[in-house]
């Protein structure tokens, strides 16, 4: 695909080709109207010509001959679009020599381990054996939820974990390329699992093997102060060993397009959310890739230098204080609400949400359908009851699926307008009725609405069709269906402008900022990453930057700058003349900052940290 993109070639060919046949196709009359060689004739043809420009320039195939300036006014633009695993598969490795490649005389790899080799990517997950040992324990809100693995450390031994590869899936330990682990004599055990889990008996214990197998992911080892090696063996500072293979060719630009920096495949290194300093879509650092036949991994270097700057590097960086891009845990103590029951496929009636996104959760968990697959996907769908009610795209919406025979006077009209349709097997969907506040024979003196069992004192805050869960109680009676946002993980979006307000609105989105909830600070936990940066695997075209696979990575050193003009951390290490980080407080700091005390406006710091 060398040279590929460009249209102003054809688009200059299709210019002259369509004047000259635009010419020839003119009615005999009008061409014979003036004669050859006269001023008539030359301001006729002229005339012509414009118009047949004008017509050429209005065609979107070849409006980058005319208008590039319009066409790329905005090309640094990510999109991600990951290949199916059916159409060609990438594979990235972090460190696969292992400690960023010193090729120090001790480092048994050496540099070139990883090259035209294959190699793979095992992590481990706690096992459940294991998180009754460490006394790891789900909050009850979490128990109705699909609760996420909790990553096992780098050094874990097989006992406690479940080995799954570099896509989630399980993998045997027969296929594993990491070798037993060793027993060791240990005082402090006194048995098995007794008193750590990694007590195998008296005095016995297991630990990880000390020497790693060649090509293998070592993506949680990252330190940005140590030297790297190219696979030819030369040295460079502040660097780090990236793997990379795909199974179809590379998209690597040639000729004139060899050096542009919107042509090619590169690894990008970006900062997952985001941070104080930058948005996620700032470049950090790069490579470019200029192999295009893989067979095997192939291997490169990265720099670790912060958005390109010599006196900063990437460091291990952490936040505990929630701002906008936060991925959030919303706990028990958030609104819960009685809405509609749940639509049941037996007797096709209850509540559901909308928009109905196939292959993804509904309604606030389904985000906006941006591609050609989820669109064809969601036209293949709408065959399939119940159907969701016309709505805007930036809306949630309860609908409910009805009998049209039940008796209310929406369903008589409805009735009328089709004929008779009899008593059986009628329905239709329509959105739930929202709440008034009535007095009902049954329901008894508060907020309800037709499709409710009962009334409540307050609205839902998420819904119009939902009532807010009664003080005291868990559960909702008479039918209606319980429905909380405790236990999902989300994203931030806005803050409170008045931090210290304890009743200041927190907006989370829950389907990458199509829609938006409130919350109180009360009902969120941080959920701060157990990765602190991320590789991107993006083929750049002329026109946008697709992200085709994104791979995290743990900065375990250095510690990050203190910044003492706003009282946090950089989002990176400064070095000093001797290539030194600068301010990072007293040694003992573990790179957290205390989330301030937003209940009398002063901010606490743990011990070690930062006066």
């Amino acid at each position: 695909m060398a040279g590929s993109g460009r249209l102003r070639p054809v688009a200059e060919s299709q210019f002259f080709c369509r004047l000259l046949i635009a010419f020839l196709l003119l009615p005999t009359s009008s061409r014979a109207q003036f004669q050859n060689g006269t001023s008539k004739f030359e301001q006729k043809l002229q005339k012509g010509e414009e118009q047949l420009r004008e017509e050429i320039q209005s065609h979107d195939d070849v409006k980058e001959y005319f208008f590039p300036e319009k066409l790329f006014a905005d090309i640094d633009i990510y999109r991600t679009e990951i290949p199916l695993s059916q159409d060609f598969t990438i594979g990235v490795m972090v460190n696969p020599c292992g400690d960023n490649s010193t090729g120090s005389p001790d480092t048994w790899l050496g540099y070139d381990c990883c090259m035209e080799r294959f190699g793979d990517g095992e992590y481990g997950y706690l096992n459940n054996d294991a998180m009754k040992t460490m006394d790891l324990v789900y909050p009850l809100y979490r128990a109705a939820r699909s609760d996420p693995p909790i990553p096992a450390s780098s050094d874990e031994i097989f006992e406690n974990i479940n080995l799954v590869d570099d896509r989630g899936g399980q993998k045997s330990m027969l296929t594993s390329r990491r070798a037993d682990d060793e027993i060791v004599v240990d005082e402090e055990c006194k048995g098995i699992h007794d008193p750590h889990p990694y007590c195998m008996g008296v005095r016995l214990r297991k630990k990880i093997y000390s020497q790693m197998a060649a090509c293998t992911d070592t993506n949680e080892t990252v330190n940005a102060m140590l030297e790297c090696y190219t696979p030819d063996g030369v040295r460079s500072k502040h660097c780090m060993q990236v793997s990379y293979t795909q199974s179809a060719f590379v998209h690597i630009c040639g000729q004139e397009f060899a050096d542009d920096p919107h042509c090619g495949t590169f690894l990008e290194i970006h900062r997952l959310n985001g941070s104080p300093d930058d948005p996620e879509e700032i470049l950090i650092s790069e490579t470019k890739l200029l192999t295009r036949e893989t067979s095997g991994m192939m291997t490169t270097t990265i720099p670790l230098f912060y958005r390109f700057d010599p006196t900063k590097i990437l460091c291990e960086f952490k936040e505990t204080v929630i701002r906008v891009g936060t991925m959030v845990l919303i706990n028990e103590q958030a609104p819960a609400c009685c809405c509609p029951a749940v639509y049941n496929t037996l007797n096709r009636e209850g509540r559901f949400m909308c928009p109905n996104k196939p292959g993804t959760a509904h309604g606030p968990f389904a985000d906006t359908v941006d591609t050609l697959e989820e669109e064809i996907a969601r036209d293949a769908s709408r065959g399939n009851y119940p159907f969701c009610p016309e709505m805007g795209e930036k809306e949630d919406l309860m609908a409910c699926s009805k009998q049209a025979s039940s008796g209310f006077s929406q369903d008589t009209r409805i009735e009328n307008q089709g004929g008779q349709f009899g008593t059986q097997m009628r329905h239709y969907s329509t959105p739930c009725g929202h709440l008034n506040l009535t007095t009902h024979a049954t329901k008894g003196y508060g907020w309800t609405s037709p499709d409710l069992k009962r009334s409540y004192n307050e609205r839902c805050s998420y819904f119009p069709s939902c009532g807010k869960l009664d003080s005291g109680k868990t559960t909702c009676v008479g039918g209606d269906d319980k429905f909380t946002f405790a236990g999902y993980i989300g994203k931030v979006t806005s803050i409170p402008a008045n931090l210290d307000d304890p009743n200041g609105i927190y907006t989370v989105t829950f389907n990458d900022g199509r829609t938006s909830y409130n919350f109180l600070l009360s009902d969120l936990e941080m959920q701060e990453p157990d990765y602190n940066y991320e590789l991107w695997y993006v083929q750049r075209t002329l026109y946008d930057l697709v992200i085709q696979q994104r791979k995290p990575f743990k900065v375990i050193s250095p510690k990050c700058t203190y910044d003492v003009v706003n009282q946090r951390y950089f989002p990176y290490a400064q070095l000093d003349a001797k290539g030194e980080p600068m301010n990072q407080g007293d040694g003992g700091f573990d790179g957290k900052i205390e989330a301030p005390d937003y209940t009398d406006g002063e901010v606490f710091y743990e011990a070690g940290g930062p006066p």
